[in-house]
């Protein structure tokens, strides 16, 4: 067994890839965006990585935003063969923060426009998140939501693991 995990650990540190436990204190924030640098897939790196992934949604969201509102959302995952599951999800405009995220859950973290899981949630097919988000006061150009979330099989390694992405726009109206 040590043979086999001495070599897993050299063909990990070959590939240029860091374990999943490469950031203890959960992904880098804004890594819900499948274009950043250090999204979601670089350390969940073995499974699939699929964008604007069907099973992954937000309840809740407007057809059009309006500025200074509540929206209360629900992430849902649809968890295809992952036996837990983790999500972050950002709202931004060109530069800055499109508002302001909580949550009432005990797994969960906020910073400014961002939100995520901080635990593993165990499922069994099919996972939910419920998060509130407030506009920004004036909304002057296209906001950006992405979330991101993993289907993970649990076993604290970047093997196994598929990211999905999905992103919402709105243009200014």
């Amino acid at each position: 067994m040590r043979i086999v995990l001495g070599v897993f650990a050299a063909v990990v540190a070959a590939s240029g890839h860091q374990a999943a436990r490469a950031f203890p204190d959960g992904a880098p924030w804004g890594a819900a965006d499948p274009d950043a640098a250090e999204n979601c897939a670089t350390c969940h790196f073995d499974g699939e990585t699929v964008r604007n992934s069907k099973a992954l949604a937000v309840r809740g969201l407007p057809e059009n935003l309006s500025s200074d509102t509540l929206y209360d959302l629900v992430v849902m995952f649809e968890n295809p063969g992952g036996v837990a599951a983790g999500f972050q999800m950002i709202a931004w405009t060109e530069n800055q923060s499109a508002g302001t995220f909580a949550s009432q859950a005990a797994d969960t973290e906020t910073v400014g426009t961002a939100i995520r899981s901080t635990a593993a949630t165990k499922t069994d097919g099919s996972v939910s998140w419920a998060v509130q988000w407030r506009t920004s006061t004036s909304i002057d150009t296209t906001v950006n939501i992405y979330v991101a979330a993993s289907a993970a099989d649990d076993d604290q390694s970047p093997l196994g693991d598929s990211i999905h992405f999905r992103s919402y726009e709105y243009p200014v109206r």
